[in-house]
């Protein structure tokens, strides 16, 4: 490639990287906002619950070091390795940017990720994040008009694509034979989507949905947004009282649930109490 090509590239990518409008008017949203929440029981849960709120952690701080911290130059490459001609170019072009590459992972540093799953009745689920049966689970019903809120700095909401190769296997299907500066812009939006929203395949039983907002901390959320509380098959009684009690004063309206056996050797179901 001439220099006075890979200037021009440069160029556009600097563009597209350094407009932060790019990044935080996407919102990427979800017909169904029911969203379960595992969680220990904990001093942090009981001042979640009394403040009415949830909280966004840094990619830094999420359980996989691969969750929103993917090797961008590395996904690159790999894609450009299962496609040929102009578009092997631009994804090896782009790869080699570390501008551009560096520019992204920097976008991404402050945003803030809360995670929720889609099951309630998972196994994996309660033992994993639920103290092993020993916490509970809330359910969340968040309205489009509260996340659409500008004022929420929220990013966007989506379920998670997992797949070992997500973020490759998208570069592939989605670089052009032709690429112009429109194309960049584009292709900034949908990388740092894509980037937050992929994990590797392990992680698909967790049937994740994710509230992304634009920096990491507590987020105050509205009451009427909590709707449920089921507690787990060894849930003491005595913490189940003291949720309760602290939720009973505290200006909410919920149904309480508990996880029992199910029909089958090893499934569970939640019946409310």
């Amino acid at each position: 490639m001439h220099s006075s090509e890979n200037s021009q590239f440069t160029q556009i990518l600097s563009y597209s990287v350094s407009i932060g409008s790019i990044y935080f008017t996407v919102v990427f949203l979800m017909a169904d906002y029911r969203f379960f929440k595992y969680k220990p029981v904990s001093k942090n849960l009981l001042k979640s619950l009394v403040d009415s709120s949830i909280f966004c952690a840094s990619p830094a701080k999420l359980n996989d070091p691969f969750d929103c911290q993917v090797d961008l130059a590395k996904s690159l490459r790999l894609a450009a390795s299962r496609v040929e001609g102009s578009r092997r170019e631009a994804l090896l072009r782009i790869a080699d940017s570390d501008e551009f590459v560096n520019g992204l992972k920097k976008k991404m540093e402050p945003i803030g990720v809360c995670s929720f799953s889609q099951n309630l009745e998972h196994p994996l689920m309660w033992s994993h994040y639920a103290d092993e049966h020993r916490g509970l689970c809330l359910l969340y019903e968040f309205e489009e008009n509260f996340l659409r809120d500008a004022s929420n700095e929220i990013i966007g909401v989506s379920d998670m694509v997992c797949d070992d190769d997500a973020l490759s296997k998208w570069l592939v299907e989605i670089i052009p034979n032709e690429i112009d500066e429109e194309f960049y812009d584009y292709f900034t939006k949908e990388l740092l989507k894509k980037v937050l929203i992929v994990k590797a395949s392990a992680w698909d039983y967790e049937q994740e949905i994710r509230i992304i907002r634009e920096h990491e901390g507590v987020f105050p959320i509205p009451k009427e947004c909590l709707k449920q509380i089921c507690f787990g098959l060894r849930t003491p009684e005595s913490d189940i009282n003291l949720v309760r009690r602290i939720v009973d004063s505290s200006g909410y309206s919920v149904e309480y649930c508990k996880i029992s056996n199910s029909t089958t050797d090893f499934g569970i179901n939640a019946s409310e109490i």
